[in-house]
Formats: C-alpha cells, sequence, structure tokens
C-alpha cells in the first residue's frame, strides 16, 4: 500500500477555500479496490483545486505496526479485547495528529479504513459492534460520507490468493462474517459501491456520492 499524502500536490493553482473540513471515508472487505479507488477520488480532487489529504489506517505509527505484525504473522495468543485496544489507541493518535488538524484547516480527509473496519473485523470476532461504535465515537469525528465498495467474499478470497503474502485476517469464514457485518450496517452518510464493476466505472459511481457534497461546500464557502 502506498504511503498516504500529508497534503495535496500542486495540480491547481487556484486552491478552493472551504468554510470547513469534510471527511470521507473508504470501507470495504480485502480486496474490494479501496486503495485505487482512493487514489483516483484523490487526484481527481487536487485537479478540481480542493485542499485535499489522504491517509490510511492501521497508521505507521507504533500502534499500527503493532496491529501490522498481527496481518502477518497471526494473533498468538493476543485476546480480542486486546487487538481492539490496540485499534482503539491507534486511532485514537491519528484523529490527533492528523484528522482533527486537517478537519480545522478545512480540509478533505479521506481515509483508507476507519473505525467501521474495527465494527466488522472486530464485531465478526463476537464483539459487540455497537459498543464498538460508541467507544469510538467518543472520540474520533464521524465521517460526512461513508464509501461501502462492496464484493463478494468469494471475490475477495479469490484476489487474496493471487498474493504472495496473505495476512491473518484474510481466512474464508472470516471474511464472510466480516462482509455480513458489513451489509447490516446502516447509516445515513453511508452509500453503498458496487465494486465487482469496472475501475472506471465504479469511480464514477463514488464521484456521483462525492459530487453533491462538494456542491453543498461550496455553496456554503460563497
Amino acid at each position: 500500500m502506498s504511503t498516504p499524502h500529508q497534503s495535496s500536490p500542486t495540480l491547481s493553482t487556484d486552491i478552493k477555500r472551504l468554510k470547513q473540513g469534510w471527511l470521507i471515508v473508504f470501507e470495504g472487505i480485502d480486496g474490494s479496490g479501496k486503495t485505487t479507488q482512493i487514489e483516483l477520488l484523490y487526484d481527481r480532487l487536487c485537479r478540481d483545486g480542493y485542499d485535499v489529504i489522504q491517509r490510511k489506517e492501521p497508521t505507521d505509527g507504533p500502534w499500527g505496526q503493532k496491529i501490522r505484525r498481527l496481518f502477518s504473522h497471526g494473533r498468538e495468543g493476543i485476546s480480542r479485547e486486546m487487538e481492539l485496544s490496540w485499534f482503539l489507541n491507534d486511532r485514537r493518535d491519528h484523529v490527533t495528529h492528523y484528522i482533527r488538524p486537517a478537519l480545522d484547516r478545512h480540509q478533505i480527509v479521506l481515509i483508507d479504513r476507519y473505525y467501521f473496519s474495527t465494527m466488522a473485523y472486530q464485531g465478526a470476532l463476537g464483539l459487540d459492534t455497537r459498543a464498538i461504535q460508541a467507544q469510538n465515537e467518543a472520540f474520533a469525528p464521524i465521517p460526512d460520507l461513508m464509501l461501502l465498495l462492496q464484493i463478494p467474499p468469494e471475490n475477495s478470497l479469490r484476489l487474496v490468493r493471487q498474493r504472495s503474502a496473505p495476512n491473518q485476517f484474510e481466512k474464508p469464514d472470516y471474511l464472510k462474517q466480516v462482509a455480513a457485518v458489513f451489509d447490516h450496517m446502516q447509516f445515513p452518510y453511508l452509500r453503498r459501491i458496487d465494486a465487482t464493476q469496472t475501475i472506471d466505472l465504479v469511480h464514477r459511481h463514488i464521484w456521483q456520492a462525492v459530487d453533491p457534497l462538494l456542491r453543498r461546500l461550496e455553496d456554503s464557502a460563497s
């Protein structure tokens, strides 16, 4: 996965100043194309003159590195409660040092995974998803738009098996449970995107969800 962009590249000399920050989150099971689509949206927003940053979770911070070791080495006796605490600590640092400062600067923030992934992946282990949501929303800003890229778990597993080093979170039964938790999520800011389509068509549907938000931002800034 590429290193997240800290700020917009100089693609437009006319930066659009907004009266508030905007948080857009990309979610979905492994192999749904989040990384590709967040890059496409980031590039398009920059070309259109928006002040935008791109981030990912888990982060590259100390807690995120502990989580990434779980991906490659397995849980190795780490309890589900301790694992959840690592995600919460990583996200708390992320919110404090990156997300809230960017929103306070009235930037558009794009995040590859957020607390909905924690709800889905830890919920699939049997933890209470509502409790996880409440723990996160005690400190993490609620997104303005959540883009849920959906593919069948079978498609995800097929893509996962093509990787040279699949991670320990990508087991067939577990991934199906994760997908089921995502499928049951209902939020007013959630937009479901059929990610089985071509990359260009998925990006078009994402833009159709993002564009009305941008129009509202521009109207509020005028």
